[in-house]
């Protein structure tokens, strides 16, 4: 159950929202305070561009045709996954209007791409933050997305799938680098992980609430059936 006796209804959908959308304004305010303790504007890295744009949306392509493979699989780890999943957060994204996952899915990737790929990731860089052969830049990359796959503990399987995709969100960004004579030349422009992010998520919340109103729609028929009998 995801309800609880002080009130508290997950499946609410206000309840919901305010949720998860105070989760993402909390991960950007200690983006600004980690920031602002290395000295490192993640704003800086933001440069909104067609071509950004057009790039963050390629690169989602690799996360999709990823969501669908491990979305349809019968290995046992990734249908916990999926079941959790829609246990978790399938009733209450099916109650969501489709803006209100859009809304949550830009701040999700606005949010989390401004700490783990805009602060953490070029802080443990370096010097190194804008050469990605150097040792400095794989750690970097490396360490950053272990703290992200740590914050998504569904399940082990889940954290480690969590972390590849960090992975790939910090490198994609460097399709279309930070140009000379700016902050942080060379450097990947956070732009395109954001929209890459983003858009996945949005993708994937729907598949979610769907899958939640079939199974929903299979148990309303189910029980018909019953009743009439």
């Amino acid at each position: 159950m995801n309800e609880r006796d002080d009130g508290f209804d997950w499946n609410d959908r206000g309840t919901f929202l305010r949720a998860g959308i105070s989760v993402e304004v909390v991960v950007l305010l200690i983006g600004l305070g980690l920031g602002w303790l290395a000295g490192i504007n993640p704003w800086s890295g933001c440069r909104v561009t067609p071509v950004s744009i057009a790039w963050g949306v390629a690169a989602t392509g690799p996360l999709l045709l990823a969501f669908g493979v491990t979305y349809t699989l019968s290995w046992s780890p990734l249908l916990r996954i999926r079941e959790l999943l829609v246990e978790m957060l399938g009733r209450p994204m099916a109650l969501c209007r489709w803006y209100d996952l859009l809304l949550l899915a830009v701040l999700a990737g606005v949010c989390e791409e401004f700490l783990f790929r805009g602060v953490i990731q070029p802080w443990m860089a370096g010097d190194d933050a804008a050469r990605p052969l150097a040792i400095g830049f794989v750690v970097a990359l490396i360490g950053s997305n272990l703290l992200f796959a740590l914050l998504h503990p569904v399940t082990p399987t889940y954290a480690i799938v969590v972390g590849l995709v960090g992975i790939y969100l910090g490198l994609v960004g460097l399709v279309d680098p930070l140009p000379d004579g700016g902050a942080s030349p060379g450097q990947l422009n956070l732009v395109v992980p954001m929209v890459a992010h983003g858009l996945y998520d949005f993708l994937a919340f729907l598949v979610i609430a769907g899958e939640s109103r079939r199974r929903d729609a299979a148990r309303a028929g189910v029980t018909g059936i019953v009743e009439s009998d």
